[in-house]
């Protein structure tokens, strides 16, 4: 914990750049074979590491902060919404982990079994985003998405693909061999 238990909720990111053939997810789970989705996550894990082991989570945080502070950010948002080419949807795909839910999740009668969450699809956002957290053992998903930039049909079929890809990694059990 680089903020030394300071940092109750900070926000920031890291931009992963993988170089995927079109149609990559579909390849996978039409053949069955994971090897390409291993590799791309271990690039993904190996720029992570490098990301955190440099320093950049806090200065992530950092950069964030001092945009919402000093700049006009929500004009800088808007301006992005506006831009014909993208319709404020710059970057194709958005993952949110926050990982382990590391509370309590019993209070009184009260017990948390699933947390699902998402991000804003109102102004800017990816093409299509999934959100990730897991509570007691379980990984809870949201795929969130602004019409009519994709519609509730195809929102699902990218939804049922990423889960069928991830029963798929599930079974192959290579996730923890690299």
């Amino acid at each position: 914990d680089w903020s030394g238990e300071t940092v109750v909720a900070g926000t920031g990111s890291l931009d992963l750049l993988l170089d995927l053939p079109p149609a990559a997810g579909e390849a996978v789970r039409r053949s069955g074979d994971l090897s390409a989705m291993w590799g791309a996550a271990q690039e993904c894990h190996r720029q992570t590491r490098a990301w955190i082991e440099q320093g950049w989570g806090r200065e992530s945080l950092l950069l964030f902060s001092c945009g919402w502070e000093f700049m006009n950010m929500n004009r800088v948002v808007e301006l992005g919404a506006q831009d014909r080419t993208t319709l404020g949807r710059a970057y194709s795909a958005g993952v949110s982990n926050v990982g382990r839910y590391a509370h309590a999740t019993a209070h009184g009668d009260l017990t948390l079994e699933r947390l699902h969450f998402g991000i804003s699809q109102s102004v800017s956002s990816p093409a299509i985003s999934t959100s990730a957290a897991t509570v007691g053992g379980t990984l809870c998903l949201t795929v969130s998405y602004p019409t009519p930039i994709w519609s509730d049909a195809a929102a699902d079929e990218y939804a049922d693909g990423l889960v069928r890809l991830l029963e798929l990694a599930a079974a192959d059990g290579e996730a923890g061999s690299g």
